[in-house]
């Protein structure tokens, strides 16, 4: 059987205004297109400590309950000239309901806990803060955290991640390339077995 040459062209459309193309010719063509458009990933996880060197990797996450709690959400595109803010934060005893038993840390750009702090980021995709475990774990054994994170182009002082905290409502005419809201958890109350308490005893 012979099989026919073939044309194969794709345009992947990464970014706004931003186009990349690649194109491979073959001779008697039957000429195909593909469009198709990047996807922005953001990423949350938790560290041990505020050097964030060293990442959490067991879930659930089983902290004390007077722990500072060290999270750093990163940016993962193609796209160099974009940078991400956090909009809002809130804890949750459940993965997929954030409107009801929620605390909040972070709404509107503006911190709502009083634990909670921002660190110096070494690049314009990464954000880093903590804040402390006491509030709900004293509620709840497990909690979820949702974090919705805004995507900008950089240097645009119109933008979202540029205005901040907005104390007082209004309606969002900012620019910004995407919004996304991702949910990192469980976090639980580390619990003393029994054995320990005995071991106590005799020290």
């Amino acid at each position: 059987m012979r099989e026919k040459g073939f044309q194969f062209h794709i345009t992947c459309i990464m970014n706004q205004n931003t186009v990349s193309e690649i194109k491979y010719v073959a001779k008697d063509a039957i000429y195909i297109q593909e469009t198709q458009y990047g996807k922005f990933d953001v990423n949350i996880s938790f560290f041990e400590s505020s050097y964030f060197l060293k990442q959490v990797n067991t879930s659930p996450y089983y902290v004390n309950l007077n722990q500072d709690l060290f999270l750093q959400a990163t940016l993962y595109s193609s796209d160099p000239n974009l940078v991400i803010f956090i909009d809002t934060c809130v804890a949750s005893p459940y993965p997929d309901n954030f409107r009801n038993l929620t605390y909040d840390l972070i709404k509107s750009g503006c911190p709502i806990d009083p634990t909670y702090n921002t660190y110096y980021s070494p690049s314009s995709n990464i954000v880093r803060f903590k804040f402390n475990a006491f509030k709900f774990l004293n509620r709840h054994s497990e909690v979820y955290l949702q974090c919705k994170m805004v995507v900008c182009t950089e240097n645009d002082p119109s933008s979202r991640c540029y205005q901040g905290c907005l104390a007082r409502y209004k309606r969002d005419t900012s620019s910004y390339q995407k919004k996304m809201d991702v949910i990192v958890g469980p976090v639980q109350l580390q619990r003393k077995t029994e054995d320990t308490k005995l071991g106590n005893l005799f020290l």
